[in-house]
């Protein structure tokens, strides 16, 4: 009967236990988007396999976001590790040639300290840039030159990105008395309006690609709805950039309403040649 009793108590506290536990075991990836991961804390550690594993490239974001993506045709199934605050978290870290995109966000732990401009896909959306970061921005020259450049028809399908049927494409840059000027085309396939939230744009380097460089946003040309199945170009305005040819433009729209964003990775061969530093 002692036998029984605890027999029974085990599986009952074994029972809670996994009840209780909310821990994400395993990563999905796929082609041609990239895994969201969000963290409560600062990530102290983060690691793939033992560590040079070449099958993947991920970028540390604020501290607490991870965009991980596969860079080759087939990556090997393997495991991840992430240390933030004091979460340990084991994972296994795997490949999927179509995966619904709803399963490339993952939130390992829930807020705890975190700075306030920093959000996730499972948290209230921060607050929009302001529209003018400098005091000094001639904004009567610089918003006619964007309303201009906003009208540039040309596309390049190439580089493009889409989740949740919203799909951000690359337009066209120039640079123009020491600030860049970004276009993108904003398509939306839904057929409910697209609220228009933040946008960050970042610069990855050749020199070290494990470091992310800000780029505010300066001034931006853009509405704030685009309706249900419409599309609009968007400009973006940000202080002068040196890029080499095998650098990364990376620019992250959010939603404000859904929290939803996509992930555009424009490389600089893109951009006009004369932006280009040997």
């Amino acid at each position: 009967m002692k036998y029984a009793l605890t027999g029974a108590f085990c599986c009952l506290l074994s029972w809670c236990y996994a009840s209780g536990q909310s821990q994400i075991d395993s990563i999905i990836t796929t082609k041609g988007a990239v895994t969201l991961i969000t963290c409560g804390s600062a990530i102290s550690t983060f690691q793939i396999g033992d560590g040079k594993n070449s099958d993947y490239d991920y970028r540390i974001v604020d501290g607490n976001v991870v965009f991980i993506r596969p860079i080759v045709a087939n990556p090997r199934t393997t495991n991840l590790v992430v240390r933030e605050g004091d979460n340990i978290h084991y994972m296994i870290l795997a490949f999927r040639e179509k995966v619904d995109l709803s399963r490339l966000k993952y939130v390992l732990s829930a807020s705890n300290s975190i700075k306030k401009t920093t959000a996730s896909p499972e948290q209230k959306p921060v607050e929009e840039e302001p529209e003018v970061v400098s005091s000094d921005l001639d904004t009567v020259t610089v918003g006619r030159i964007a309303d201009d450049f906003m009208r540039q028809k040309k596309l390049n399908h190439q580089y493009e990105a889409t989740a949740n049927d919203i799909t951000l494409s690359f337009g066209q840059a120039m640079s123009l008395n020491n600030m860049v000027y970004f276009c993108f085309r904003i398509k939306n396939k839904t057929g409910d309006p697209y609220h228009i939230g933040r946008v960050t744009l970042m610069h990855k380097t050749l020199k070290d690609s494990t470091v992310l460089e800000p780029m505010p946003v300066l001034y931006k040309k853009i509405p704030a709805v685009i309706n249900g199945r419409g599309e609009q170009n968007v400009v973006y305005v940000t202080a002068i950039q040196t890029f080499k040819k095998n650098d990364e433009v990376i620019t992250v729209l959010y939603d404000h309403l859904n929290k939803n964003q996509v992930v555009l990775y424009t490389p600089a061969s893109a951009l006009p040649k004369y932006m280009i530093s040997k």
